[in-house]
């Protein structure tokens, strides 16, 4: 694979796979944590599984499409073209024909909430069409001109220029809201939630509430994501220390809690999700973002059918 910077976006080509990764503007960078576009011209499948995190994802859809289902409710399953998922409760297993073409940008919830504003608590932690983002006739116009830009850096900054006009509109978060998910974020989903009414003021259901207006998820379902991820990172850089020792260092019972846990929200056993990760073959690169653990991709014969 080759890298192509040309004072832009860092690039990745090979026979199969164009991906570009971009950073924002220094003044958005705070809640849009990157760029990414792809082109895949292959003629494989491709099967993702994508775990829970707490990132708010837009994808926008020049050609193809994705098949999104709900890793663990597999009858829950919707096909899409331009998406936004929220903080999702349980893993997405997303599927495509190997051709795919357009881009991904990864955001906070305070960012995604000063896009979205109330849409965002509507999600529920799902997946809907992109229009709340790109809303009407000048949605469209302006996912043409992503389409018809000449290069990924042009398509980077059309999207600076437009999450700039968005984040003027200053829909920032309730203050307490941002100190409680703060919290939540530096326990790695430890906090309880009486320490979040004890430091918010609010009552429970107060607090319940205002976090489905902000993220979409109660507190604890917050929580459990923040939790997962710390799990999925100290297996990936702490290949030693073993499940039990893991579940320990996470705030698990035990390592039969961990992996029920797990189970649950993935619809795998941790070892059966990082062995996908080690054998799989494909081009591009598997995680979405530096610092979390993401996706096991998977490539397969059969294209996926709508």
């Amino acid at each position: 694979m080759t890298v192509e910077r040309s004072g832009g976006p860092r690039v990745l080509v090979d026979d199969e796979c164009e991906m570009a990764y971009g950073a924002p503007r220094s003044r958005l960078r705070e809640h849009v944590l990157g760029y990414r576009g792809y082109r895949l011209a292959s003629d494989r499948a491709r099967r993702r599984l994508e775990v829970p995190t707490d990132v708010v994802t837009l994808t926008i859809g020049f050609e193809g499409s994705l098949r999104l289902t709900d890793a663990v409710a597999t009858a829950d399953t919707a096909s899409f073209g331009s998406v936004v998922a929220g903080m999702r409760r349980t893993a997405t297993i997303a599927e495509h024909s190997g051709r795919l073409h357009g881009l991904t940008v990864s955001l906070t919830p305070q960012g995604a909430y000063r896009i979205l504003g109330p849409a965002l608590g509507d999600l529920d932690g799902r997946w809907t069409e992109a229009t709340a983002v790109f809303p009407g006739r000048s949605g469209r116009e302006f996912t043409e001109r992503l389409h018809d830009a000449p290069s990924w850096r042009a398509r980077f900054a059309l999207l600076d220029a437009h999450f700039d006009a968005r984040f003027a509109a200053d829909r920032a978060w309730d203050p307490s809201a941002a100190w409680a998910w703060e919290q939540l974020r530096a326990s790695h989903g430890r906090t309880s939630v009486r320490a979040l009414v004890d430091g918010t003021g609010w009552s429970r259901r107060r607090l319940e509430q205002r976090f489905r207006e902000h993220l979409g998820l109660a507190p604890k379902q917050a929580a459990d994501i923040l939790r997962l991820q710390h799990a999925l990172l100290s297996f990936e850089r702490r290949p030693g220390w073993g499940g039990a020792r893991i579940a320990t260092h996470c705030g698990f019972y035990d390592q039969a809690h961990l992996t029920r846990s797990f189970r649950a929200v993935v619809g795998c056993s941790p070892s059966r999700f990082f062995a996908s990760r080690r054998a799989a073959q494909v081009p591009e690169p598997t995680d979405r973002l530096a610092g979390r653990v993401t996706t096991a991709i998977e490539a397969v014969e059969r294209a996926p059918s709508d």
